[in-house]
């Protein structure tokens, strides 16, 4: 049933962010998916790079961490709360090559706090983001959610894909930040904990009220609307 409804923003979603709300069909995602993973290969990015993403929980948010993956690549997200220091010390660490963001959360200007982060990040080499008012610099996601057909990157990977890194997640300890890497597999395997011990049924609405920028947040609601 590829027209069904598969996401959908909070109806107050203009008061924290840019954009109208939005509501997408498996087909309709799927083909955002292909578009957003299809753009970071254009941007003359390899497989298995680290790509930051600073996202609130919008359709966006959850398709972006999908494009990342489609293209092969590993997808690192960050709480909103985080700013320039915190930023900076993560995507450091893991050595992301590029962040993707929205051009506001609340009042706060995420492209300019994206800016700032990549310019203490040598390894970073773009800047992306969703909404308006860009600065000169920040390539732009918005037309990628254009209904236009879009064909995915093709893949080449050595031995078992699910094994493969998928996303990296950070915890914080008293010794700082610790950057936690999982790969296919054990993302599923978060999810379908989660799956099993609620009985969530198909079509059953998930309301995602965790941040997606933990794993925690992933297994809750990302993961089981997938596998279900």
């Amino acid at each position: 049933r590829p027209n069904a409804i598969a996401l959908a923003d909070a109806p107050n979603r203009a008061s924290f962010t840019d954009g109208p709300p939005r509501r997408l069909s498996y087909v309709e995602a799927d083909r955002i998916v292909s578009a957003i993973a299809a753009r970071l290969r254009q941007l003359g990015l390899q497989t298995d790079t680290v790509v930051g993403i600073q996202l609130p929980n919008t359709v966006e948010g959850v398709l972006t961490f999908l494009g990342v993956m489609r293209a092969g690549m590993i997808a690192a997200p960050m709480p909103l709360l985080w700013r320039r220091a915190d930023a900076t010390e993560a995507l450091s660490r893991i050595g992301a090559k590029i962040i993707i963001t929205a051009s506001r959360v609340g009042e706060l200007d995420h492209f300019g706090l994206a800016m700032l982060v990549a310019v203490g990040i040598f390894p970073i080499r773009y800047v992306c983001g969703f909404g308006t008012d860009r600065a000169d610099g920040i390539v732009p996601f918005d037309d990628l959610l254009a209904d236009e057909q879009c064909e995915p990157p093709t893949l080449q990977r050595d031995g078992n894909p699910t094994a493969h890194v998928a996303i990296v997640t950070f915890d914080v300890t008293p010794a700082g930040l610790v950057a936690v890497a999982r790969n296919h597999k054990e993302l599923i395997a978060g999810g379908l904990a989660a799956l099993l011990e609620s009985n969530i049924k198909q079509d059953a609405a998930i309301l995602g009220c965790c941040a997606v920028s933990s794993f925690a947040g992933m297994a809750l609601t990302v993961l089981p609307w997938l596998l279900t």
